[in-house]
């Protein structure tokens, strides 16, 4: 079992140095003897995992990326999110909501009903806007700019809530201290009477493709107990995003 682990450190040594790596890299960097690293470096490369230089410097082979295009169709963000759904759930108390961006807009993939839930217009499969959604700022705020760019000028900052935000300069001005501090709040933007926070979920290539928010009542959205919210929806975006291959 040590030896399977070695190997697999070993690999992802190779896979994430800069460059192609030697056998005299791996003795040095794992401490051990020349013939046991080139024996490592040998199972690699006759597996397929490992190509070789002329020099006999080895790099991740394109099978890898094989395995990596057959397991990226194969995750499906509800089923790997939902057990951290739950668990959000159970630590707030608040209905949890799940989406992703789809075009100009956001759309529920997952909603899970707190015991203090309040009634929501929100459903599985409903589309609805990300400048005045928790979840929807969190996305956006992780975009490049020029796909933010693109978003203000394609679509309307309709009022939806008392504080909806529909100024594009104040909604940029808030999307960046979203992007700063990790999180995101709608308090009464989307719908009166509901106040929301939510964080962002990354993939393994380090693009945000959703994210994940509570919803509570906006007179019962208190200093202390918001704070331990914050913590609760950040670690819960963040546990998702590892599984997903991030590495931020």
């Amino acid at each position: 079992m040590q030896t399977i682990r070695k190997v697999l450190e070993v690999l992802d040594y190779i896979v994430y140095a800069p460059k192609p790596v030697n056998v005299t890299e791996i003795a040095r960097e794992f401490d051990m003897s020349i013939s046991n690293a080139y024996k490592y470096l040998d199972d690699l490369y006759k597996g397929g995992l490992l190509s070789k230089n002329s020099d006999k410097s080895y790099f991740p082979s394109f099978k890898l990326v094989e395995y990596g295009s057959i397991i990226l169709k194969k995750i499906n963000l509800r089923e790997i999110a939902h057990p951290h759904l739950v668990n959000l759930m159970v630590k707030t108390g608040q209905t949890v909501h799940l989406a992703i961006k789809e075009g100009y807009e956001g759309i529920y993939i997952e909603k899970i009903e707190g015991p203090n839930s309040l009634p929501m217009m929100s459903r599985i499969g409903m589309k609805i806007n990300l400048y005045a959604t928790a979840f929807g700022k969190a996305i956006l705020a992780h975009l490049p700019e020029e796909e933010i760019e693109e978003y203000l000028e394609s679509v309307e900052l309709k009022k939806r809530g008392k504080n909806t935000i529909t100024d594009p300069n104040k909604l940029k001005n808030e999307l960046k201290k979203i992007r700063e501090r990790g999180y995101s709040i709608d308090n009464e933007e989307n719908e009166i009477g509901i106040f929301c926070i939510g964080a962002p979920i990354f993939n393994y290539d380090k693009k945000v493709i959703g994210g994940v928010s509570i919803s509570m009542s906006a007179a019962r959205a208190e200093g202390e107990k918001v704070d331990e919210y914050i913590r609760y929806v950040m670690e819960c975006a963040k546990n998702i995003s590892k599984l997903l291959g991030y590495k931020g």
